[in-house]
């Protein structure tokens, strides 16, 4: 009995002590920052945009692999140049030197063949300009020499056509507050008088309009989707945009 119960114990200890190393295992990580971009409303059509994929090797280091791109959109690849940085010896953003990323059915492989000793954190520099608006998915993966994929992300970006904001008519200020809802906004419009006021999403869609609005105005956001906004304030032959977003 005491032997069985000393082979119990033995076994049982052997389980823990694998599953307390398996615990301790950290794999990669890979986050991009071209999604928080988009969260900001600064993705837009015809505009150079740098930013840049995030990678923590964890337990992986010295692993040879290579960051991949892969749309859920294959034909997306025409609506955009890709750029990454070839010096793999840049620190920052100043000494990356761009050269084209090419697709091949919505795939791109990023770095040398066979990829590339993985160091404890690596941080890719990426260029990248639309010439369409859209919402555009992909997944940036991890992918070992050997074709297993040690770690991926999923992100999605909106894309719009709104190139810049001046949130100014005359003297005044056109201001949304709070700048973050889910619910109700106030566009307060201080001394413009008779505004024509129209709500945006990132693809210029109109999905408000306003005619000769004064003083403070109160949006229902409850009702759209989440995302960026613009609100465009018209009046005295002159335009104003304000930035919201809706969680």
């Amino acid at each position: 009995m005491k032997k069985a119960l000393h082979v119990i114990a033995t076994v049982l200890a052997f389980v823990l002590a694998t599953g307390a190393g398996k615990a301790q295992t950290q794999e990669p990580t890979i986050n991009g920052t071209l999604d928080v971009i988009s969260e900001q409303g600064d993705l837009v059509v015809g505009t150079d945009i740098q930013w840049q994929a995030l990678i923590k090797s964890f337990d992986r280091k010295d692993e040879k692999a290579n960051l991949v791109i892969k749309l859920h959109d294959p034909a997306q690849s025409e609506n955009f140049t890709l750029f990454y940085n070839s010096n793999r010896d840049a620190a920052n953003e100043d000494e990356a030197v761009y050269s084209q990323v090419a697709f091949d059915n919505g795939v791109a492989v990023i770095g040398p063949q066979g990829g590339e000793a993985l160091p404890e954190s690596l941080k890719e520099f990426f260029k990248i300009n639309f010439s369409a608006p859209g919402i555009y998915k992909y997944d940036l993966i991890l992918r070992r020499d050997d074709g297993n994929p040690l770690a991926s992300i999923t992100e999605t970006v909106t894309v719009g056509t709104v190139a810049g904001i001046d949130d100014m008519i005359g003297d005044t200020r056109v201001a949304v507050y709070p700048t973050v809802s889910q619910g109700t906004v106030k566009l307060s419009l201080g001394s413009i008088r008779n505004a024509n006021v129209a709500v945006m999403d990132m693809l210029g869609r109109k999905v408000l309009e306003l005619r000769n609005a004064n003083g403070t105005v109160e949006i229902n956001t409850q009702q759209y989707a989440r995302g960026t906004y613009f609100v465009k304030v018209m009046a005295e032959d002159d335009v104003a945009s304000s930035r919201l977003i809706v969680r």
